[in-house]
C-alpha cells in the first residue's frame, strides 16, 4: 500500500517508483511466462516501427501467473487507492523492444479517462540503457497540452510514423530519468508523457492496466474513446486479446467477474 506521502507524490508528479516490490521468485515466474508469450509473438507478428516492438497480452492458461496478476492485492490494492476503490483490471501485457528509443507519448488523450499502468521491467535499466523517462506533472493541464507544442523528431501512433527533421530527439527533451533495478515496479498515470532512450536487443517490459469504473457521462464518453483506441492498437498488435479462459472466469473469481461484466457493458468485450 502507498503511504500518504506516496499518494501526494503520485498526485503531483503522475508517477511513483516502488523499490523491491517483487521477489526474485516472482521475477523468475514472470520471466518464464514472458518467454512463452515471446515465442508466440515472434512466430505470429513482426516488430513495429523504430521501437522494434512486439506487444502481446498474457491472459491465457499458458501464462497463469500473469493472467491472474491483476487480481493480486499487491497491485489491486494500490490501484484502488488511486482510483477511489473503483479499479477495473483491464489487461496484463508484455512488450519486447529491440529499438534504441521509444517516442514521447501519453497512453490516452481521452480527457475524462482515469487510469494507470504498472510497469515491470525484467532487467535493470538506467537513462542510457532504456529506462523510462517521464515529464513530471504532465498528466495534468496545462502541462499535458503544452507539451504538444514541442516539436519532436519522431512519433508512432500505431498507424503511421511521423517525423520532423527539426524536432527534438527523445533524449533532448528535459525529463526525469528513472533508474530501475530488477524487482522494482513503476506506476504512472495514463495521461503522463513518457518515453525511453538507449537500450539493447529485447528489452522486456510487463505492463498492467487498470481504470476507474466510469459512471458519469463524461467518463463513459472517454471510456468509449478508450475502446476505439484499443481496437486500433489491435490492428497493429493482433495478440492484444483477452483469452476466453480469462473472460469465462473458470475460477469464479468475484472480482474478475465484476470486471468482465463491466468490460462487456462498456464495449471492450
Amino acid at each position: 500500500m502507498l503511504s500518504k506521502q506516496d499518494l501526494v507524490h503520485y498526485e503531483i508528479f503522475g508517477f511513483i517508483l516502488m523499490k523491491n516490490m517483487l521477489s526474485q521468485k516472482e521475477i523468475r515466474t514472470i520471466t518464464s511466462e514472458f518467454e512463452i508469450g515471446l515465442i508466440r509473438a515472434e512466430k505470429q507478428t513482426e516488430r513495429q516501427s523504430f521501437r522494434k516492438q512486439l506487444n502481446w497480452w498474457n491472459m491465457g492458461p499458458d501464462t497463469p501467473y500473469l493472467a491472474s496478476i491483476l487480481e493480486k492485492p499487491k497491485f489491486l490494492d494500490i490501484a484502488n487507492q488511486i482510483l477511489n476503490n473503483e479499479a477495473i483490471g483491464s489487461f496484463s501485457s508484455a512488450n519486447s523492444f529491440s529499438g534504441n528509443r521509444t517516442d514521447w507519448h501519453p497512453d490516452t488523450q481521452a480527457k475524462h479517462w482515469k487510469g494507470l499502468k504498472f510497469g515491470i521491467y525484467l532487467q535493470s535499466l538506467n537513462e542510457n540503457t532504456g529506462s523510462l523517462r517521464v515529464i513530471p506533472g504532465s498528466h495534468k493541464e496545462p502541462l499535458h497540452s503544452d507539451f504538444k507544442k514541442i516539436r519532436l523528431k519522431e512519433s508512432f501512433d500505431l498507424s503511421e510514423i511521423k517525423t520532423d527533421s527539426e524536432g527534438l530527439d527523445v533524449q533532448e527533451v528535459p525529463s526525469y530519468n528513472t533508474s530501475i533495478e530488477l524487482g522494482d515496479v513503476i506506476m504512472f498515470d495514463n495521461h503522463l508523457w513518457h518515453g525511453s532512450y538507449g537500450g539493447s536487443e529485447d528489452r522486456r517490459l510487463i505492463t498492467l492496466g487498470y481504470f476507474k469504473n466510469p459512471t458519469t457521462k463524461e467518463e463513459i464518453e472517454s471510456a468509449n474513446q478508450a475502446v476505439e483506441q484499443e481496437k486500433n492498437a489491435r490492428s497493429t498488435f493482433p495478440l492484444l486479446s483477452r483469452h476466453p479462459d480469462w473472460t469465462t472466469n473458470r475460477g469464479n473469481n468475484k472480482t474478475r467477474q465484476f470486471w468482465i461484466d463491466r468490460l462487456k457493458s462498456i464495449g471492450y468485450i
